[in-house]
């Protein structure tokens, strides 16, 4: 017997609220007297929640359950062999309304806050310098990209110690050689 798992999500256009229904459906009716069990299914919100329904029979191969479906994203619904994706929202979200490169959109931003914006192509292989900046109204210039300095740590001192430095990295080296060539002839 095959079984197919089905998502649906149903909500009107000027409504928030959704409702999900899961279905699952069988493609071969067993042979009368035989009783059918559906394993529950898990769905999954986009937001990581999970939900547990139990399904009901429906019509003749059909089960049912439902939810309501409270976010807009990716719901997952599984029963641990089949599993079935539904996205919930609108076709094309806002954010690929416009998918074109241009600084038109942050511009306004950059300005306002003293910032600047560089295009990669523009730049032609070199990325413009970037300075601490301790107070000004300007972060950017046409070669240089400026960091607002806020003094939240401070340094106090720096110790270095190189490990190949003189006799000690030659000593290294002479025991590392050492222990090779008495590993090789054994």
């Amino acid at each position: 017997m095959k079984r197919a798992l089905i998502l649906l999500i149903s909500a009107t256009a000027f409504s928030h609220r959704a409702a999900a229904q899961i279905e699952t459906r069988t493609t071969a009716v067993p042979r009368i007297g035989t009783i059918i069990t559906t394993p529950p299914v898990t769905i999954t919100t986009p937001s990581g929640e999970t939900r547990t329904l139990s399904l009901s029979a429906g019509e003749p191969g059909v089960y049912r359950a439902g939810t309501p479906a409270s976010e807009l994203g990716l719901w997952r619904a599984t029963d641990g062999t089949l599993t079935t994706l539904v996205n919930v929202g609108p076709i094309n979200p806002l954010e690929y309304a416009e998918v074109t490169s241009t600084k038109d959109v942050l511009a306004p931003l950059a300005n306002a806050t003293g910032g600047g914006m560089w295009r990669v192509a523009d730049l032609a292989g070199s990325a413009p310098r970037v300075v601490g900046v301790r107070s000004g109204e300007r972060f950017a210039g046409s070669d240089w990209l400026g960091l607002k300095l806020r003094d939240a740590s401070v340094v106090r001192g720096l110790g270095l110690f190189p490990i190949f430095a003189g006799l000690s990295g030659l000593l290294l080296l002479l025991a590392g050689v050492s222990a090779a060539w008495a590993r090789e002839g054994r």
